[in-house]
């Protein structure tokens, strides 16, 4: 296997990979009794090392960079031998090797679904001066088609699909259960692609370890998405110093949220899902994970509902110092001051060159002398950083995928800053927490898709008031039906923005329409008040209606109104619901179901008719947004069923939850490149 790759670089670099061998009694792999559960994830990998094989890392090409030398290598997992099958893998990663005779701390990166080891990613490490691994354990094609790469020598654990090699089952394999692709033929956790994954994390930490110029006392991981769930599964080896995960790992993805029985993911006995739910899921992790772990999550993430990554954390053993920073409005990524958290959380504890703000402390007050819940946040005392800002956010929906997070009008009483949460509906749950943002010495470098940062946003404690709660206290329901949408008086607080200074890409989008005092009336029509800098143009105003509502029986949908806007300036537009189609023509019959509003240029939405030209000049204003006419009734709640449900109406979760990946990665290779 290795006697085919083509090796560029001069020996004398391969010093640096030199393997120190280790004398380890361990197993090439975890032990696993078949006839008996093990007691814990950790006891499961106890007998686990992943120093005892060579690594036989070979590195296939190399550049230098401003910062350093990066490098593609292959590294071997050892020989993982099973009752089915055995082999031996091998896997690609670039290591960024910055600057300097100084010992460099380092980190392992983690890529998601759909994605690939990342240079990039590298390099942003490197300029912050880190050596990192960014492993490609997914297998796809790297920068060029032919570049030697990840094999799995026959192991299902990949993101190698039918029609791209001869091995047609090497897809990902989530299941502990046997396949002819798997290493055992029974029930087993390293039937499993994640423990596979984990595998390979400990063993880019060997490749770390064992490099010359890093400091083995100062190792970290961080991984997206599929790769959060990685950090979190890979965290408990005892070399890890630092961790974050980010909307990945939550763990308890097969249980219903609260209050919405069927909104599980489904995994049946078959499946193993009692040896799964001990062996695999993240939620049997977080009770061994002791490092400091950063958690980066995005309020209507659908990879990790925010409840249940609340839940994970809260299982983390007493003393692990934990943060949870939310991106408020988005899915499945961040802003850049968010972002800023998981860099700093290394320079906090493995460089040790920055004090990290403690968590504030917060409490959701609901024996007020209104009725009027109020949410209270006290900024951490021991944080010489300056506060910018202090934003609290509040909501009902009990799917937090679609939740519309309020904005909390916010004022300073003596060390807090605290803010009302009027309640709709006292038979639903209130949520609530605070974004602070922090005034750093000192900017971070931009990374694709994103400017320099000066500013630090964390969360504060998350707090939840369920019914049962609200009735037991002096709670009023004081909140009414609104036609006023947004006058923007308040900026952008209630919307998330994309690309939003790209004059063809931008996308302005809102959630706010789930929310019960913004849903449209009945027989109503959409105002919307729009300034536009350039002639010819064409509008697309997209409405997506019961996303992630497939236990409702109810089917995720697209509609999309196109709106000819051919001058300049200032346009007070009225859509009936009717102007809304999906892509089979078919007109939309009501607002109830709506759970987002999006705005961009036409040929940015999914509709065939729209105009294949780019926007003309600078993105647009909003003024206005409001529902005229008709009648402001009570409505449903999303979760709420309505009507009789039509046979073959829903769509399945996993067709739901293969677009939104593939959503998210389309995004990020737009990030990239602009």
């Amino acid at each position: 296997m290795y006697s085919k790759t083509k090796v560029s670089m001069p020996f004398k670099h391969l010093l640096l990979f030199f393997l120190i061998l280790f004398s380890a009694k361990g197993a090439s792999i975890p032990s696993f009794d078949g006839k008996n559960f093990v007691p814990n994830i950790f006891e499961f990998w106890k007998g686990y090392d992943a120093r005892k094989e060579p690594l036989k890392v070979q590195v296939v090409e190399s550049s230098k960079t401003e910062q350093g030398e990066v490098r593609l290598v292959l590294y071997s997992l050892g020989k993982l031998q099973g009752s089915n099958k055995s082999a031996s893998p091998v896997v690609a990663a670039y290591v960024g090797l910055p600057k300097g005779k100084e010992s460099k701390p380092g980190i392992v990166h983690v890529h998601g679904g759909g994605q690939r080891a990342n240079r990039k990613r590298v390099e942003d490490w490197m300029k912050l001066g880190y050596a990192c691994v960014s492993i490609n354990w997914g297998g796809k094609v790297l920068e060029k088609a032919d570049t030697a790469n990840t094999d799995w020598d026959g192991l299902a654990a990949g993101f190698i699909r039918p029609g791209v090699t001869k091995a047609d089952q090497l897809d990902h394999h989530n299941t502990v259960r046997h396949d002819l692709n798997t290493l055992f033929k029974e029930p087993h956790p390293l039937n499993s692609s994640w423990n596979l994954i984990s595998i390979c994390v400990r063993r880019a930490l060997t490749l770390l370890e064992q490099t010359e110029g890093v400091d083995p006392e100062k190792l970290g991981v961080e991984g997206h998405s599929m790769g959060g769930r990685s950090t979190v599964i890979s965290c408990i080896d005892p070399r890890v110093k630092a961790a974050s995960p980010s909307v990945g790992g939550s763990g308890y993805l097969y249980d219903d949220l609260w209050g919405l029985p069927g909104s599980a993911r489904r995994m049946t006995e078959e499946d193993g899902s009692a040896l799964y739910r001990k062996c695999v899921s993240a939620q049997s992790h977080w009770p061994h994970v002791t490092v400091p772990t950063l958690f980066l999550g995005s309020t209507n993430d659908f990879n990790s509902p925010t409840e249940w990554v609340v839940k994970g954390m809260s299982k983390l053993p007493p003393e692990t110092e934990r943060m949870l920073v939310l991106a408020p409005h988005l899915n499945h990524r961040f802003t850049d001051q968010t972002s800023a958290a998981r860099f700093m959380w290394m320079e906090a504890h493995l460089k040790k060159s920055f004090r990290f703000p403690k968590v504030s402390p917060a409490e959701l007050v609901l024996d007020t002398d209104n009725g009027i819940p109020l949410f209270r946040v006290q900024v951490d005392q021991s944080t010489s950083l300056p506060v910018k800002e202090v934003e609290i956010y509040y909501g009902y929906a009990r799917d937090p995928r679609i939740r519309f997070w309020r904005s909390a009008k916010v004022r300073k009483s003596g060390n807090f800053y605290e803010g009302e949460c009027s309640v709709f509906d006292s038979a639903e749950p209130l949520f609530a927490f605070a974004n602070l943002t922090y005034e750093m010495p000192k900017a971070l470098p931009p990374r694709p898709g994103t400017e320099a940062t000066k500013l630090l946003t964390l969360s504060s404690e998350y707090r939840t008031a369920y019914p049962e709660d609200l009735r037991k206290s002096k709670t009023k329901p004081t909140e009414k039906p609104n036609r006023l949408i947004d006058d923007f008086s308040g900026g952008w607080q209630d919307w998330y923005r994309l690309n939003s200074r790209n004059p063809h890409h931008w996308l302005f989008a809102t959630r706010k329409i789930v929310d019960p005092a913004w849903i449209g009336p009945k027989q109503g029509e959409f105002g919307l008040e729009i300034e536009t800098f350039g002639d010819g143009n064409q509008l697309g105003v997209q409405l997506n209606v019961n996303d992630w509502q497939g236990y409702t029986g109810r089917k995720r949908d697209t509609f999309v109104a196109l709106v000819n806007l051919p001058k300049a300036g200032l346009h007070s537009l009225s859509l009936t619901v009717s102007q809304f189609r999906n892509l089979n023509g078919q007109a939309m019959k009501d607002w109830d179901e709506a759970t987002e509003l999006l705005l961009s240029p036409a040929n940015r939405t999914s509709d065939r008719r729209a105009r294949k030209s780019d926007w003309n000049g600078k993105p647009p204003r909003l003024a206005k947004l409001e529902w005229l006419g008709g009648k402001m009734i009570d409505r449903p709640h999303p979760h709420q069923r309505r009507g009789k449900i039509e046979s073959g109406n829903r769509v399945s979760f996993d067709e739901e939850f293969q677009g939104a990946i593939k959503d998210s990665v389309e995004l990020e290779k737009l990030d990239e490149e602009q």
